[in-house]
């Protein structure tokens, strides 16, 4: 232990007699990893605290689904209807944009489909998809799965708002059971659903901030069955129709 007390001592003493830059030498030498290690640390804390504080609490959760937007459109969905809505600065939308979805085995963006399949799934398990913009094809998708909720129930309770639009909902199917996975086996002869038609979508082309945007198919609007946030998506719905 003294051995090592007297070495310490002989350690201070030297770097107490050198030159500015040797110690700048001695230090990168001995401590070079310690430092890098400290510097690293510090500047991930730093991005973590400085991401937290701008980070946006999400009022919406949306998605364009085989749907292209232009930059003006997309500012009038995001910032425009927060502005509209009365929003504070630490409140945003956050927005799933470049999705394609098909069952078309024809299709030549088969990895785009497949990786927009998994992020939609993604989002639609942890609660983070509320709105859908989309058109026919996915529209057909959205509402053979399960995810679209009872627009027609939900919009009566803006009784205001359903008199106006009411007539735009639109009925699909959703599939309640089948025998996909038999069939796609080989284990069935013919595939054989068990289906219920439900008005789960919204014709949403003649609203006032889209029938201009120059989309070249119907578009349609749904809302997620499992949303939590549901009131904020009708509200959505008033705005693109620009009632007040």
């Amino acid at each position: 232990m003294r051995g090592v007390k007297k070495d310490n001592y002989l350690i201070r003493d030297s770097f107490k007699k050198m030159t500015f830059r040797e110690k700048v030498d001695y230090i990168i030498t001995y401590y070079k990893f310690p430092i890098i290690t400290a510097i690293i640390a510090a500047a991930v804390l730093i991005s973590t605290v400085v991401n937290r504080l701008n980070r946006k609490e999400p009022v919406l959760y949306t998605a364009f689904a085989n749907v292209v937007i232009g930059e003006t459109l997309h500012e009038q969905l995001t910032d425009e209807y927060l502005r509209y809505a009365g929003k504070t600065a630490k409140q945003g939308i956050t927005v799933y944009e470049g999705l394609y979805i098909s069952d078309d085995p024809a299709t030549v963006d088969h990895q785009i489909a497949y990786a927009s399949k998994l992020k939609l799934l993604g989002a639609v398990n942890t609660r983070q998809l509320d709105v859908v913009l989309m058109n026919k094809e996915a529209y057909d998708l959205f509402s053979s799965s399960g995810f679209l909720c009872n627009l027609d129930e939900l919009l009566k309770k803006d009784q205001q708002l359903y008199h106006e639009i009411s007539d735009l909902i639109q009925l699909n199917s959703v599939i309640l059971d089948d025998n996909a996975v038999e069939y796609s086996l080989g284990e069935a002869d013919e595939y054989i659903s068990e289906t219920e038609d439900i008005k789960n979508g919204l014709d949403v082309s003649s609203a006032a901030l889209l029938k201009d945007a120059g989309f070249p198919d119907t578009i349609y609007l749904g809302i997620i069955e499992n949303s939590i946030h549901k009131e904020e998506a009708v509200n959505y719905i008033r705005y693109l129709f620009q009632f007040e």
